[in-house]
């Protein structure tokens, strides 16, 4: 029985409309002078690259920029943009864009400061260092990677999503601007936000740390639920529940954005420190199979794998039902947490995440090799509040066909 937790999150974390105007002086404040800008040609299109780097030009920081980022990054894509950033010895890396950009830039700041490939770090704890000082600018409301301690990159080889997990990742600071995801499409909207639900729900209905089965003196990537990831979980699901509807189908309410993107943010928060569960080990061979974007399988398993859990603690399933804004007086624990997994397909309805696997491709042929490919997912696994096996989980699949 584990007796303590552990939290963390990013060194710095500014949050406010407007925020990515500083990066400049943010940047020379961590005594850099040249810096890597990790995006993407959509975002230099959108004109978001120009706002960073005229704060950067103005504070007299050097820039290069690598335009290659890609949704769903493999690791070709991060040593084609190590290779390139070191020539110029870049003293910062600066992440702009979604979950995927960052994390290139979680990783290419780590093979530069060590050297090597994006290979040589899967897994917990590889990292042998600290890594380049790495600044987050989020663009999308949803992976919580300006305050995580996880990159997420598919290795081609394998076919397979696999995890650099380190707290050495964790940015050195996160400029959180609300203002900077107005140009995100709502497809994209929709599925970083559900992202972001996924993320504050299995934080919030993991398995207790006090439950773990790891020794008070070894070091755990993810402590299972404790009182402060409730607190940022409870927070984010209901400014979700409230809002994300509002920031698909109104990209310049304004308010919305920024709800948004401070429930991705406290998500972020409780997930990097509470861990994640069976709908990310699920995620990843699905993902890897279908080349869907990872917030779109998260939230397309997530009412199916909360339908399996909530026997586990009803009352934590009830407590996420009111969060969303859903009824619960009058009804019993059963009742009000069933009410929670139809409030989900609900909103995956009317976002329009797929309901069904079948609606990205999935066969039923595949199923039982997604199950064993996420039932040997050991950094996840231990964290369900319900016994898991692979056999389990191709029944959650079945149900999700």
């Amino acid at each position: 029985m584990r007796s303590h937790w552990r939290f963390s999150i990013s060194g710095d974390l500014v949050f406010g409309r407007g925020v990515a105007q500083q990066v400049g002086s943010e940047v020379r404040r961590l005594g850099a002078q040249r810096v890597l800008i990790v995006t993407d040609q959509h975002l230099v299109k959108a004109g978001l690259l120009d706002v960073v780097r005229k704060s950067l030009d103005a504070a007299g920081v050097t820039t290069v920029v690598f335009e290659g980022g890609v949704p769903e990054p493999s690791t070709r894509v991060i040593d084609e943009a190590a290779a390139f950033a070191a020539p110029h010895q870049p003293e910062a890396v600066i992440g702009l864009g979604g979950g995927s950009n960052m994390d290139i830039a979680k990783v290419v700041a780590t093979v530069l400061a060590h050297g090597g490939k994006a290979t040589d770090y899967f897994g917990q704890d590889k990292v042998p260092g600290p890594i380049l000082p790495m600044i987050a600018i989020p663009t999308t409301a949803g992976t919580g990677s300006e305050v995580s301690a996880v990159a997420i990159i598919e290795d081609p080889e394998r076919h397979l999503k696999l995890a650099v997990s380190s707290n050495l990742l964790r940015p050195r600071l996160g400029l959180v601007d609300p203002l900077m995801t107005t140009s995100c499409p709502p497809k994209v909207t929709a599925e970083s936000g559900i992202d972001a639900l996924t993320h504050a729900v299995e934080a919030y209905t993991n398995i207790g740390y006090q439950a773990l089965a790891i020794p008070n003196d070894q070091f755990a990537p993810f402590a299972g639920k404790f009182d402060l990831a409730d607190v940022l979980a409870e927070k984010a699901i209901r400014l979700i529940g409230a809002n994300l509807r509002a920031a698909v189908y109104q990209p310049h309410n304004l308010d919305a954005r920024e709800a948004m993107s401070l429930a991705a943010t406290l998500a972020g928060m409780a997930f990097s420190n509470a861990g994640v569960g069976l709908v990310h080990a699920l995620q990843y061979p699905i993902g890897a199979l279908t080349h869907t974007s990872h917030g779109l399988g998260n939230g397309l398993m997530l009412p199916y794998v909360m339908d399996y859990l909530l026997p586990a603690n009803l009352q934590a399933f009830a407590t996420v039902t009111q969060l969303l804004g859903e009824p619960v007086e009058g009804l019993s624990l059963l009742e009000a947490a069933e009410n929670g997994v139809a409030a989900v397909h609900r909103l995956k309805a009317d976002i329009g995440i797929p309901a069904r696997l079948t609606h990205i491709g999935i066969r039923g042929d595949q199923l039982r090799g997604i199950a064993e490919l996420a039932a040997s997912n050991g950094r996840l696994m231990p964290l369900s509040p319900r016994t898991v096996n692979a056999a389990v989980l191709e029944t959650i699949l079945q149900l999700a066909l």
